[in-house]
């Protein structure tokens, strides 16, 4: 919890209470001082809050004359005035003017009130409407009367005897959520607020359930816009009876204990905001505005006619301080970003916050404070920074200069609380608040360690794609901001591989901006095995970064299965460091032949979707090829190869290049036991690398050629070979489908996709392919013809003239081919 300033520019005022051990001294009949006069809070707020005259509530003060109110419920009041005068005078009973005396008139109006008290706890049957009623009823009589009157009496004692407080809340308990038909909660609230009043040592221990109890009571009921017209004005005197009674817990409580008092209110108000049910938020939310309003009116206000009357009623004083205020303003900002009725709500009470940190810290300002205040004053000609079409981001700022460090702090952590995936708050809202940090991190992220350890504690619950996107921006600043020590004091943890705390590092080292200076860090200044031993072979982050910087030594090397989580990491700055540093690493043979353990995690790579992870995984498996026993490369040999063929076609072209070459070594060191498992794959790089011999980037061409030859003395095909070597190209086509025509229709699938590359001379050359394959193809029906021509019609509106017309051509001569032959039902031989 963060603590109050040293110092405050006002002195806010709250009303005395009894002292709870001298109550202890008092017995039912012993004397007790009558309790000071009302104050001007209890008369005006509550009217104020409920729009109805005080004079309707329980709380109103009694002003009848004694005649009035002696009388029994079943007797009138000259009969109960008789009556009493005959008791209380013998001899004196046949005068019937003779009045009653005033003191004992108060006594039997006290007596009558404990009477039916104690019958009615006694009793079984307590769900009796009137019944219950009259219980309330006679609890503010004898309260009223023991201290307004100055009757004696040990009230603490009798209401703890009774157990007074807990039959109320029994009472509420029972009170049905549904709807509200009678004023029975009303009354209940205003009952507390008489003890909380009179009695306060009653409520002692028993507050914090008490005001879970009536709020639950409450709150639940039906949103007010689906109660019917008479419940809906019910609804209102209620809801302004718990007003005046968590203004009077807060006023009544010892002095030293008003922050705790308000502390203990506010969360619980903040834990029902939490709540899922819409109506239930606002109410809470709601509830937090009135506070606000209150303590806005009758503490900060100095010129306003309560702050005068309160403040000359009462000769202590103190400093009220709210010590969650951080951490309500930070749920209040997420929550205004809210449309309806309940951001209405929240902005209301952010309209009485705001007044509370500007006029009570006018002279508390610190010069960082002042300076940011003036940066952000938007709006200078309103009394407020902000207004009701503000984001939480630009409210945040209007609040932000007026208000100390550690409460900047806790807005923060709230904001990253509120990402997390089962969090109720809008997660726009949330990220809206830390857009203000983002801005202002000089000002905002102070406490780096601290924001580190809530993120370290978050970061598992937070998967949404907005939530996780602010919340790698914050790190990035924080990562920006954090002195160098910092740095090294949080790289020495030793997590295990899947906790959060290395999750939070591998977002860190993640992103380009903050990987180097990270890294950097971790190999400047001291050696770092001195201060990083710890690191389990899991965490590898130690090794991660000699990686990164090409420091890494055999005998830190060790396994490498170390790294196989970060070649799965799903950021591909990740990945490309760990290949970056593998690169360097396989240049050396007893380091390359090491890598053989991560080929799998490697091959993966292939797919990758990032290219410069594609290209570095190229260069770490050539690296490793190359240095590996053929014997022990052959193995691993054919799932390469097979990886190898979709990266042919690659938009980079010096992946393609890299990868030609890479197959070319690979089909080299492949065993003669196991060529015949090759061949398959062999075969299928034929049609790839024919077209690539035309391609427009002549290191790809180049290496298609060589490659093709290796392919063809691979299969032992003396003519493709020669004609690879001599660079025969135009041949070759015609030659692939002369030496191994069961092969035509798979020819004709895989040159389809090249009718469709962006290079012109690929798909000049696919149209010709494709005519000349027709000729060789087995089967020569109809139906043939016209799915060979179907596909070639696109290329006929080619954006390229080469092409269009080359497409009309081969469809012509297809055509009339086709139309000329003999009607047989076997194939020309030449087509066989």
């Amino acid at each position: 919890m963060p603590q109050p300033p040293a110092q405050r520019s006002r002195r806010f005022l709250l009303a005395s209470s009894p002292n709870p051990e001298a109550l202890s001294e008092w017995d039912e009949e012993g004397g007790m001082p009558p309790r000071q006069p009302r104050l001007a809070w209890q008369e005006t707020w509550s009217s104020r809050g409920s729009n109805r005259p005080a004079e309707d509530s329980l709380l109103a003060e009694d002003r009848t004359p004694v005649e009035a109110i002696l009388p029994a419920e079943d007797s009138s009041p000259a009969e109960a005035t008789a009556q009493a005068a005959v008791s209380s005078q013998g001899e004196d009973s046949n005068d019937e003017s003779q009045l009653l005396d005033p003191n004992k008139a108060w006594k039997l109006r006290r007596d009558k009130a404990v009477e039916f008290i104690r019958a009615y706890v006694r009793g079984k049957e307590k769900d009796d409407e009137e019944q219950k009623m009259l219980f309330l009823s006679k609890i503010c009589d004898l309260c009223r009367t023991v201290t307004e009157k100055g009757v004696p009496m040990n009230l603490h004692g009798f209401c703890s005897k009774h157990k007074l407080v807990e039959n109320i809340m029994a009472l509420l308990e029972k009170e049905p959520v549904d709807s509200l038909r009678t004023e029975f909660r009303q009354k209940a609230m205003e009952t507390v607020t008489v003890l909380s009043n009179t009695v306060p040592t009653a409520l002692r221990g028993k507050k914090e359930r008490l005001l879970h109890v009536c709020c639950k009571s409450v709150f639940f009921l039906p949103p007010e816009s689906d109660m019917p017209e008479t419940e809906g004005v019910l609804y209102a005197k209620t809801m302004s009876a718990m007003d005046l009674m968590l203004v009077a817990f807060i006023l009544n409580c010892p002095k030293t204990s008003s922050s705790t008092e308000l502390l203990n209110i506010l969360e619980a108000l903040l834990d029902f905001a939490h709540s899922k049910n819409p109506a239930v938020r606002e109410r809470a939310v709601r509830r937090i505005e009135r506070l606000g309003d209150f303590i806005v009116r009758y503490f900060v206000t100095e010129n306003s006619d309560d702050y005068e009357k309160y403040k000359h009623s009462h000769d202590d004083s103190r400093e009220l301080y709210i010590p969650i205020l951080g951490k309500l303003l930070g749920h209040l900002f997420i929550f205004s970003n809210s449309n309806d009725s309940f951001g209405r709500a929240a902005l209301d009470a952010l309209f009485h916050f705001y007044k509370i940190v500007r006029e009570g810290r006018e002279c508390r300002l610190r010069e960082d404070m002042e300076n940011y205040a003036k940066r952000h004053k938007n709006l200078e000609h309103t009394t407020l920074p902000f207004s009701i079409t503000s984001t939480p981001c630009e409210i945040a700022k209007g609040f932000g200069g007026h208000l100390f460090p550690a409460e900047r702090l806790d807005i923060i952590l709230t904001a990253l609380e509120a990402l997390q995936d089962s969090s109720i708050h809008d997660k726009q809202g949330a990220c809206s608040v830390l857009d203000a940090a983002l801005e202002d991190p000089d000002y905002w992220l102070t406490d780096v360690p601290t924001i580190m350890e809530c993120i370290r504690k978050n970061l598992g619950s937070i998967h949404t794609a907005s939530a996780r996107q602010c919340l790698d921006s914050l790190l990035l600043q924080l990562t920006n901001v954090m002195p160098r020590e910092e740095v090294k004091n949080l790289l020495q943890f030793s997590p295990p591989h899947d906790s959060t705390d290395l999750g939070m590092w591998e977002v860190i080292l993640a992103m380009p901006q903050t990987l180097e200076k990270v890294l950097n860090i971790m190999m400047e200044d001291l050696p770092l095995y001195n201060w990083c031993t710890a690191v389990s072979e899991n965490t590898c982050i130690r090794r991660l970064a000699m990686l990164a910087q090409n420091h890494i030594s055999e005998e830190d090397f060790g396994n490498p299965v170390h790294l196989q989580s970060y070649l799965k990491h799903p950021s591909p700055e990740m990945r490309l460091v760990v290949l970056k540093g593998l690169c360097t690493v396989s240049e050396r043979p007893e380091k390359a032949r090491k890598l053989q353990v991560l080929l799998p995690d490697i091959l993966e790579a292939l797919q990758d979707t990032n290219t410069d992870v594609v290209m570095k995984a190229l260069l770490v498996l050539k690296n490793v090829m190359a240095h590996v026993e053929r014997r022990k490369a052959s193995g691993p040999a054919l799932q390469l190869a097979e990886k190898l063929l979709p990266l042919f076609d690659h938009a980079s072209s010096q992946v393609q290049e890299h990868s030609i070459c890479l197959f070319q070594a690979v089909v080299e060191a492949v065993l003669r036991q196991r060529k015949k498992k090759m061949k398959s794959t062999v075969h299928r790089s034929l049609l790839p690398l024919y077209f690539h011999t035309r391609d427009q980037s002549e290191s790809v061409a180049k290496a298609s050629g060589e490659a093709l030859a290796v392919a063809a003395e691979f299969l032992r095909c003396k003519e493709l070979k020669r004609l690879a070597q001599t660079e025969q190209m135009w041949r070759i086509g015609e030659c692939l489908l002369q030496q191994d025509r069961g092969r035509v229709e798979e020819y004709l699938q895989q040159s389809q996709p090249y009718l469709k590359a962006t290079q012109t001379l690929l798909r000049l050359e696919a149209v010709r392919f494709i005519g000349l394959a027709a000729r060789y193809c087995k089967d020569q029906s109809e139906e043939k013809l016209n799915e060979i021509l179907s596909v070639l019609q696109p290329s006929e509106k080619d954006p390229e003239p080469m092409v269009r017309s080359l497409a009309v051509q081969t469809t012509l001569i297809l055509t009339s081919r086709h139309d000329a032959m003999p009607r047989r039902r076997f194939p020309l031989p030449w087509c066989c």
